[in-house]
């Protein structure tokens, strides 16, 4: 069977037109698909950089304390946190020969700014170096019901945003019944709970 030839120009327009219908369909189509694909990106990108900013706030690394008394080199040394009693003693080059190690506890956690006395032999000394008043606790952990801003900041990890964050969610919520609620707190992740979850109590 023939086509007109008028007739055939007709039938090959209308395909151009379909042709080209589709075409501009499929890219369009497909631009949208990877712009909605780069949105997806972009927002997983910065949510994820968004949370990592949320739960890595560096804090200062180290504490500065004072140590006094029967040791062969008392003076002011830095340590890293989360260090003990017995680690700056070492440092200090030691006790002396006639330091009276009963009135220490050397398994003491350490905070910034805390003074230690070595006393001697046959010495009293009725100090402390956490004051349970302001949520310490006699065996150097931090009770996190009952601790102001400046004894959370002695935590590894915590500083004065986060010890309010605690603070403001302790006063919201009431109480935290577990160390885990610590993982409710704005600004505290899995990694920052790990670096004091030992130095802390609920009582």
């Amino acid at each position: 069977m023939n086509i007109k030839t008028p007739e055939r120009k007709h039938v090959v327009f209308l395909i151009g037109i379909v042709l080209l219908v589709s075409l501009v369909l499929f890219l369009h189509f497909r631009n949208a698909e990877m712009e909605e694909v780069q949105v997806d990106w972009s927002n997983s990108f910065l949510e994820d950089n968004e949370t990592e900013e949320v739960e890595e706030i560096v804090e200062p690394a180290f504490y500065v304390v004072d140590i006094k008394g029967a040791v062969q080199h008392p003076g002011v040394y830095e340590l890293a946190q989360g260090s003990r009693v017995h680690e700056v003693i070492k440092r200090a080059g030691g006790f002396l020969e006639e330091a009276d190690q009963k009135q220490l506890n050397l398994a003491e956690l350490l905070h910034d700014e805390m003074m230690i006395y070595v006393p001697i032999e046959g010495e009293e000394v009725h100090t402390t170096n956490i004051n349970t008043a302001d949520g310490g606790n006699s065996d150097g952990r931090i009770a996190i019901n009952s601790a102001d801003a400046q004894a959370l900041e002695q935590l590894p990890g915590i500083g004065p945003a986060k010890a309010q964050a605690i603070i403001a969610y302790r006063d919201e919520h009431g109480p935290f019944k577990e160390v885990d609620d610590l993982l409710n707190v704005s600004g505290i992740g899995p990694k920052s709970l790990e670096q004091f979850r030992e130095m802390v109590i609920i009582q």
